[in-house]
């Protein structure tokens, strides 16, 4: 039998929801990130430092928050494929004691807007949480109860493909008996176009991150431009068909 999942866990000195909710920060190393998104096409060093400067980017997001957060890098994951591995990690979470569990990864570039203390509120008061991507078929971030969670239901959901979204959804409500509290939908970073996106149109990303990636890639190319007008464009017209988003949103302000 593996054994359980090592967090790396760390509680910030002010915790205002008591000892039963928990980050869980679920990532990759920005060195194995290579195996899953491509940022940079045929450049690994440049490649490694966006995917670094991503990590940590969210990583300090996480662990400035008011809650302990518990770190499952792939070095500490366990299970084929990332429905098993995400599901053993929530089923660990659980496992350390925690009541409620709040699971986001590394590719949020605005995830420290989340409203981390008004979540767990809504955690005890009895609903999940979740945060959608622009588009609906994917989250940066869901949060449950120990009541939510049933280790074969969440490991059969369609994790990494675009029909994730609403069955997830359908799951927690079904579970927790009240639809799930959505917040601000946020874009996710998931290869070269959404990077290539991030850093050509006005973004809300903090601008130190979009400087930091610029002087990571360095001045852009004719032809680099080009594809990142052609990536704005595509990405303005899918985002456009996303449906309104103003019911249940937890406030992230």
């Amino acid at each position: 039998m593996p054994e359980a999942t090592s967090f790396t866990a760390a509680r910030s000195p002010i915790d205002p929801t008591g000892d039963d909710t928990a980050i869980l920060f679920f990532s990759h190393r920005p060195e194995r990130e290579w195996q899953n998104k491509e940022f940079v096409r045929r450049d690994y060093a440049k490649h490694r430092q966006v995917a670094e400067t991503l990590y940590q980017h969210t990583r300090r997001a996480v662990h400035n928050s008011p809650l302990p957060v518990l770190e499952a890098t792939d070095a500490q994951q366990r299970g084929q494929g990332f429905s098993a591995r995400f599901t053993n990690a929530v089923a660990d979470a659980f496992a350390e004691g925690y009541d409620h569990v709040i699971a986001v990864g590394s590719d949020c570039p605005r995830l420290h807007e989340v409203d981390w203390t008004r979540i767990a509120q809504r955690l005890t008061d009895g609903a999940p949480v979740l945060g959608p991507t622009p588009d609906r078929d994917g989250a940066y971030l869901i949060a449950l109860s120990r009541e939510h969670f049933s280790r074969e239901q969440f490991e059969a959901l369609p994790w990494t493909t675009p029909r994730l979204f609403p069955a997830l959804a359908r799951h927690l409500q079904a579970a927790a008996g009240t639809a799930p509290a959505l917040l601000t939908p946020r874009d996710d970073v998931n290869g070269h176009r959404d990077l290539l996106s991030l850093l050509s149109r006005r973004s809300s990303a903090p601008v130190v991150l979009l400087t930091q990636l610029r002087q990571v890639l360095g001045p852009p190319s004719e032809r680099e431009r080009a594809a990142r007008a052609l990536s704005t464009r595509r990405g303005a017209s899918h985002r456009s068909r996303a449906p309104p988003t103003n019911e249940h949103v937890v406030s992230a302000a």
